[in-house]
């Protein structure tokens, strides 16, 4: 499955299984700091645009903040095709293997609480992204160029 070229041995026996947990914990903690940065700058006065264009030609530029935010600025885009449920099945799996090898993780247990209040306003099928929505709903904006 997939393309050979692409395929990453991480180690042995469930060194795959955390780096897949790892990787969907920066991407969720990186939606999470966009949304709430965006939202910030915009009910502060700066245009969504104007910000974005400053974030992507910054330190802070990202491959999140430069492509795969547009979908939610351009379209309203929560990506549905990676459930919320699933999202926060992940968190949870991260933040209890932090704990399991006595790692403090206060940023990601707090990211798993955004992600679970979003859960429970819109539904586990509402997309993983749905975490910018209840920044929008909380600001009264929808964060759209």
């Amino acid at each position: 499955m997939g393309e050979e070229e692409r395929i990453l041995h991480v180690g042995g026996h469930g060194a795959g299984y955390t780096v897949k947990l790892m990787l969907n914990q920066l991407w969720f903690s990186h939606l999470v700091a966009t949304a709430e940065v965006l939202a910030i700058g915009v009910k502060a006065g700066v245009d969504l645009g104007v910000l974005r264009n400053a974030l992507v030609n910054s330190p802070a530029q990202s491959n999140f903040v430069e492509r795969d935010v547009l979908s939610i600025l351009d379209h309203g885009d929560y990506d549905e095709g990676f459930a919320i449920a699933l999202a926060c099945k992940d968190l949870g799996l991260a933040t209890d293997l932090a704990a399991s090898v006595g790692v403090p993780a206060e940023l990601s247990a707090l990211v798993e609480q955004i992600f679970r209040r979003a859960r429970a306003s819109y539904g586990d099928r509402a997309g993983e992204m749905t975490p910018v929505k209840l920044y929008e709903d909380l600001i009264g904006v929808d964060l759209r160029l």
